[in-house]
């Protein structure tokens, strides 16, 4: 199901050794339609940061249990782990294009009924809602990218979409506490929704409504499990979001309890941890647009989270440098989601698989947010926090930089 050329291919990713350029149509780069997908990732992603920051206010008003809350906070993530693959295969027979307009279509909608829902049921429906469209927009919106880049700036364009969710979630974390505090929760979910149909109505002008479309066959679908490439990025990227997590999102809870920071100003902390990852998310797609291989640039990333993890999870350090620690993970860290989005795109975009090989990917993400954090937190209580736990994100983030130098040279699903 491959072809291997004499090119550096997704390995590589150099700029004479590259893949041969995706065969998708577009030889010029629509930046209008770049940016309003780019736009629809960062609305999605803001359904996570803003859901943890209203969720203090829901727990008052609906009386929600711990177990309850953290349901209510991991559906996106639950979703994306069961299903995935699946969404992601299946969406390629709606088309790209559509499946993006009913993701954002389908948050607003959720945002509109969970803001005049006043039961439970109704809270935890509308978050489904949420969670499904997200899903559909962050499956679709890559090999659409990919579609409407020209070759020249196709790597650029697939790594920067891993700023996405930094961006999304960071802000929200930071604006949705004020809005709620001005408008209620029920006013800061309309305002998110009229966001999400602004974008909506940008991406129905300026992004092809098709893209690439037909049936989803089973040999798409086998063409992604099937290609070393895909199946190693997925691993990667599940290590990757493990790692990321249980470092970026237990931050805040940890500055209360070790720190004895506010909630608020652990908050706060913790939304600028998140939103200093999309500058090298950047900087690592200008890296690959330049030539840089994907085996110097993933372990270099990985290098700066081993070295960077001891100072954010040692308690007894002091709190400038553990947070001066956190920002520092989160900053180098971002050059990691950038470059397998890009392998990813070189492996499978434009083909039949895409929409499978995408899936994978965002199963594989989902599996590691769900599994990463339990599992650090098990370290910390079993053994002591700290050393322990930096131990095995250490060693997670040697397994991403021994898959990234693993990743066959010029592979291309067939």
């Amino acid at each position: 199901m491959r072809t291997t050329g004499a090119a550096g291919g997704a390995a590589s990713g150099g700029r004479s050794g590259g893949p041969a350029p995706v065969a998708t149509g577009a030889e010029r780069t629509s930046w209008s339609a770049v940016a309003c997908l780019m736009g629809a990732g960062v609305v999605a992603a803001a359904q996570i940061g803003g859901a943890a920051a209203a969720l203090p206010v829901l727990q008052d008003e609906f009386g929600l249990s711990p177990s309850t809350a953290a349901w209510y906070l991991s559906t996106v993530s639950a979703l994306s782990a069961a299903g995935g693959v699946l969404l992601g295969w299946l969406g390629q027979t709606l088309g790209f294009g559509r499946q993006v307009r009913l993701g954002l279509l389908a948050i607003v909608v959720a945002d509109l009924g969970g803001a005049a829902v006043d039961s439970l049921t109704g809270l935890l429906l509308a978050r489904v809602g949420e969670g499904l469209g997200l899903v559909m927009v962050i499956l679709a919106a890559p090999p659409l990218l990919a579609e409407v880049s020209g070759p020249a700036h196709r790597r650029l364009v697939a790594g920067g979409w891993g700023a996405y969710m930094p961006v999304g979630s960071g802000l929200a974390a930071l604006l949705v506490p004020s809005a709620i505090g001005l408008v209620g929760w029920r006013g800061a979910s309309v305002v998110d929704a009229c966001l999400a149909a602004a974008v909506l109505l940008a991406v129905l002008r300026r992004v092809p409504p098709t893209g690439v479309r037909g049936r989803a066959s089973v040999g798409g679908l086998l063409g992604a499990l099937r290609s070393p490439s895909v199946v190693v990025i997925a691993v990667a990227f599940a290590l990757y979001s493990a790692q990321y997590l249980a470092v970026v999102g237990l931050l805040p809870a940890s500055l209360v309890a070790d720190a004895g920071l506010s909630v608020a100003a652990a908050g706060l902390v913790g939304a600028v941890v998140f939103l200093v990852n999309a500058p090298a998310n950047v900087l690592g797609a200008y890296l690959l647009h330049r030539g840089a291989p994907l085996r110097w640039v993933i372990p270099a990333g990985c290098a700066g989270m081993a070295v960077t993890v001891w100072g954010v999870l040692d308690p007894a350090l002091p709190l400038g440098l553990r947070i001066a620690s956190a920002m520092a993970f989160s900053f180098i860290s971002g050059l990691v989601p950038s470059a397998l989005f890009a392998g990813l795109a070189a492996v499978s975009a434009g083909t039949a698989s895409a929409g499978a090989a995408i899936g994978l990917v965002t199963q594989g993400s989902g599996v590691g947010q769900l599994l990463g954090p339990p599992l650090v937190v098990a370290v910390g209580t079993a053994l002591a926090p700290g050393a322990a736990q930096s131990a095995v994100l250490v060693g997670l983030a040697a397994l991403v930089a021994v898959g990234a130098v693993a990743l066959p040279r010029g592979e291309r699903i067939a």
